[in-house]
């Protein structure tokens, strides 16, 4: 018969409960809510002489866990019973599991069973609210003696193995990081620090432009964590300027057109920036999110304005944002057709997105070949597609396409370049309808797939 097979969820907890069990005689153990047993089947295949006490609150699952072990003959080696809690542990355990639960309810278990843990290990793993439950386990008097993590259907876990003891309560960082707090030392560790700070992004970004006792709160312990966890991975503090660089390196400013005003252009030029935010266009949205994640910069394509301004007043949309923005310390820097004309920019990431090859050309258009038998209609399809856009086809679908060329944004002026590379289809943001019906005139397909899609 095949060993059971557990996910990598139930493994981590599986592997620190047999460390638990090793060298115990006669070992003893507790699933509580085993679910449909598959952890509890796995231990006592794995464990020589393991009994197991499997108790849920759920009828149903226990009667599934009940064919489980019987189909492996195990049921003579485990008792299953439904309750709730350990009020069904009547004698000592070498280890008890309580996994897959809030922190609450794993905490609200625990603190009714305390009598009936004893010395066994403890091991829980919460699917949230990790904080609360290393702090409240050793209000408890719980030292957390090692913690595990792994990745399971798209969601991170740590498991953590537990024991009564002299614990003392930990402050917020050790609260928040666990174990890491002591170093990050593991591959498992480092990508579990990374979601947890997406975690508190995606938290922290549901608040802009809320202004509620409850929303302030939210957004200063959301970026009180933040900080935290962004130290523990190894961020450190740049200033305005060292991201100016940055953006030189990768677009340089000399390729913008002359009409252009990328780079830094508000702000203080060594203001120290811990969180940077990205958008392709500068919208109070966008000023929202940056106060609500405690940003210091925000980075975007298209600048704020393109010529001089000799008033900033809240009478105009740019006066608006400007002022926001000084009042809450954001500076602002512009890449636009220098990232538009830049090697691996824009233009290039598009021709990628839209499968075209060994690609061509300089400034603003590029060329690249297509599969073999594209047509456009499928060419408009895999628009609509990879770039979320409705897109308006000039050309008959069945017409094939060999050569792909474009120009992001506003880039109907550029058709006759992407033709002069061969192209016989060009896909960009805006054509005039005139320009789009002279190209195909000429044997060239036209995309239009608006200025925002072709950008973003």
């Amino acid at each position: 018969m095949n060993p059971i097979i557990l996910d990598e969820r139930l493994s981590a907890a599986a592997k620190m409960a047999r460390e638990a069990l090793e060298g115990q005689e006669q070992p003893k153990g507790a699933d509580i809510g085993c679910d449909h047993g598959f952890l509890t089947a796995s231990l006592l295949e794995s464990v020589p002489e393991l009994t197991m006490l499997a108790s849920d609150v759920s009828a149903p699952s226990l009667e599934k866990a009940r064919r489980l072990l019987a189909s492996r003959g195990l049921e003579a080696r485990a008792r299953l019973t439904v309750a709730d809690g350990l009020t069904a542990m009547e004698t000592p355990v070498h280890a008890v599991m309580i996994l897959g639960m809030g922190a609450g309810t794993i905490l609200k278990i625990v603190r009714e069973g305390v009598a009936q843990i004893g010395n066994a290990a403890l091991i829980v793993q919460a699917n949230v609210d990790l904080p609360l439950l290393r702090t409240e386990l050793a209000r408890m008097g719980f030292v957390i003696q090692k913690e595990s993590y792994c990745r399971a259907a798209g969601r991170h876990y740590v498991t953590m193995l537990a024991r009564q003891g002299d614990a003392a309560l930990p402050d917020a960082r050790h609260a928040l990081l666990g174990t890491c707090a002591d170093g990050v030392t593991s591959e498992e560790q480092m990508d579990y620090l990374a979601w947890q700070r997406g975690v508190r992004v995606r938290e922290m970004l549901s608040q802009a432009g809320a202004d509620t006792p409850r929303a302030r709160e939210r957004l200063s312990a959301g970026g009180q964590e933040l900080s935290i966890i962004a130290e523990a991975i190894g961020m450190k503090t740049c200033r305005v300027t060292d991201v100016l660089n940055m953006v030189d390196q990768i677009a340089p400013y000399e390729l913008a057109e002359e009409w252009d005003n990328p780079g830094f252009l508000f702000g203080r030029k060594n203001a120290e920036i811990t969180r940077v935010v990205v958008a392709l266009d500068l919208t109070q949205q966008t000023v929202d999110e940056a106060k609500a994640l405690g940003a210091q910069l925000i980075v975007t394509h298209h600048p704020i304005m393109f010529s001089a301004v000799k008033r900033v007043t809240d009478e105009t949309r740019e006066g608006r944002l400007m002022l926001d923005m000084a009042q809450a310390g954001i500076a602002h820097i512009a890449a636009h057709t220098n990232l538009d004309a830049a090697q691996g920019g824009v233009n290039d990431t598009l021709m990628k997105l839209m499968g075209a090859q060994n690609i061509r050309g300089e400034g603003f258009v590029r060329a690249g070949e297509l599969d073999e038998g594209m047509t456009f209609g499928m060419l408009c399809a895999r628009a609509q597609q990879k770039l979320h856009a409705a897109v308006r086809a000039y050309g008959a679908a069945d017409t094939p396409v060999h050569v792909l060329g474009c120009c992001s944004g506003a880039g109907g002026s550029e058709l006759n370049d992407a033709m002069a590379l061969g192209a016989d289809c060009f896909i960009t943001g805006e054509i005039r309808h005139h320009e789009a019906l002279d190209a195909v005139d000429k044997g060239c397909c036209v995309i239009e797939a608006g200025h925002f899609e072709t950008e973003n």
